[in-house]
């Protein structure tokens, strides 16, 4: 649960993000509605005006968020810890364990705060490759810690961009790809200490 973006968040992150010279088409995000997600994080941190190492990393991370997907051979040969990197795919849900809604966001009246935000995320898996999507390999999303940057939900099946870092999880499922070449265990994406995952539906 969160607060509602204070007053002028939106337009301060805006603001930054093109005096960083990104322009929106450039960024995987929807609207600029969708910054709500990363403003004062460590994609876009508020304080970052005073700083000029900060907004050096700053521009850094920017640019991972407008890289090109990794093909899952690339992301499943790396070390775990490696990122910020970027994924892209069919999310399904993870096999009898969630509903067909993934992740959602919601705004609600709570006693105390006020009008907030209560964002609800489940572990996913998502087929990363040009094969039919039953053909091909699958990476684990670990949600804690993440945020969807997409006004709306995430159903299975959709086409999402995932960015984070790579981890491995074990393979209770039997779904890791022979590429990945570790037994018992399959690639995963998950939150860094600083940054955390982001997800957000694929804008064409």
């Amino acid at each position: 649960m969160s607060k509602l973006p204070a007053p002028g968040a939106l337009t301060a992150a805006r603001a930054l993000v093109r005096k960083l010279g990104a322009r929106s088409r450039e960024l995987p995000f929807e609207s600029w509605q969708s910054l709500a997600a990363i403003w004062d994080t460590g994609w876009l941190p508020a304080a970052l005006w005073d700083s000029p190492a900060l907004a050096w990393v700053t521009l850094r991370r920017l640019r991972a968020l407008r890289s090109r997907p990794l093909p899952y051979e690339t992301f499943a040969a790396g070390r775990p810890g490696d990122g910020p990197l970027h994924l892209q795919g069919i999310c399904a849900a993870v096999s009898g364990q969630y509903p067909a809604t993934l992740w959602r966001i919601d705004e609600r009246d709570d006693a105390t705060e006020g009008r907030v935000l209560v964002e609800e995320g489940h572990d996913f898996w998502l087929a990363v490759g040009p094969e039919p999507v039953e053909e091909c390999p699958v990476v684990y999303v670990l949600s804690k810690g993440g945020h969807l940057a997409s006004e709306k939900p995430v159903q299975a099946g959709d086409e999402v961009s995932v960015f984070g870092f790579a981890d491995e999880v074990p393979d209770r499922w039997g779904r890791a790809s022979a590429v990945h070449g570790r037994v018992g265990t399959m690639p995963a994406i998950r939150s860094g200490s600083e940054l955390p995952l982001l997800v957000t539906h694929v804008v064409r």
